[in-house]
């Protein structure tokens, strides 16, 4: 059975989180955990255990026959919800939009949270609401998008939406180095790039046969790409390299660019994150 890890603490992006959840375990059976950590300088100690009483009593009102289970934690947010997911399949919580500036200064604890777990981790906004859209999933050529393409698919499959694919790309720096090379033109370029998207299709109806399957090619930077279908979207889904702790925190990142402004959940996958089907290489 599915196991997810909700990061809990009553506010308003936490409810959000806590209502996809809900949507999420009313079309697959999953077993959750809330979690609820108390940072070491809170004053208001009581209230934790207020929020996860009320988020289980929702939980089993609205997702009857659901296993739950309820954990209080103290210490650092990240540290403690990164550290209750070595055996979960999925870690949710939720994200105030527009507010890259404050959550610098606060330590961006969705990012830190994108860069220690070792499972996807999926933000919800605030005002978010159930939509059937598709599950728009950014495609890299170089593989290490492998993780999140697999995710994208099986959650586009639990939803019963399309699958979109979508792949950037800019034109290269000229060489003029090299005064008799041939530069590229732009249809060739894309003509390339084109076939990144053609293999990651393949592989989607390859393990999902009856999947919809829609594919995007976007002229932009790759966060630029993304954010064009956050509103048509019912989950933006990215893969990280997990190149350690520190990577996530860079500010003006692709993660961050996407995570502050997409309007609808994101889904950040490392790449070491264990496929829920055969990897896209071995199809």
């Amino acid at each position: 059975m599915e196991r997810i890890v909700l990061g809990y603490d009553g506010g308003p992006a936490a409810v959000a989180a806590l209502s996809w959840v809900i949507r999420r375990v009313n079309r697959r059976v999953a077993r959750i955990d809330i979690v609820s950590v108390v940072p070491t300088h809170a004053v208001d100690r009581s209230s934790s255990l207020e929020h996860l009483e009320a988020a289980e009593a929702r939980l089993r009102d609205q997702a009857r026959g659901t296993r739950v289970g309820l954990h209080r934690l103290e210490g650092d947010v990240a540290d403690g919800l990164a550290g209750v997911v070595d055996d979960a399949d999925i870690l949710v919580t939720g994200i105030n939009l527009g507010r890259p500036v404050r959550a610098k200064l606060a330590g961006a604890l969705p990012v830190r949270l994108s860069a220690r777990a070792d499972v996807p981790v999926v933000l919800v906004p605030s005002d978010w609401t159930e939509t059937g859209d598709p599950v728009t999933v950014g495609i890299a050529a170089d593989g290490s998008s492998d993780a999140a393409l697999a995710f994208a698919a099986a959650e586009a499959e639990i939803l019963d939406v399309p699958t979109r694919l979508v792949h950037s790309w800019l034109m290269p720096t000229p060489r003029f180095a090299e005064p008799h090379a041939v530069q590229p033109t732009p249809e060739s370029v894309a003509e390339g790039h084109s076939r990144v998207l053609d293999r990651a299709s393949v592989w989607v109806l390859g393990h999902y046969p009856r999947a919809a399957v829609c594919t995007e090619l976007v002229r932009d930077v790759a966060s630029g790409a993304l954010l064009s279908y956050a509103d048509r979207s019912s989950m933006l889904v990215m893969g990280t390299r997990r190149l350690g702790p520190l990577a996530g925190s860079l500010f003006g990142s692709v993660t961050q660019e996407v995570l502050w402004r997409a309007e609808c959940p994101v889904a950040i996958v490392p790449s070491s994150s264990r496929p829920r089907r055969p990897r896209i290489g071995s199809a």
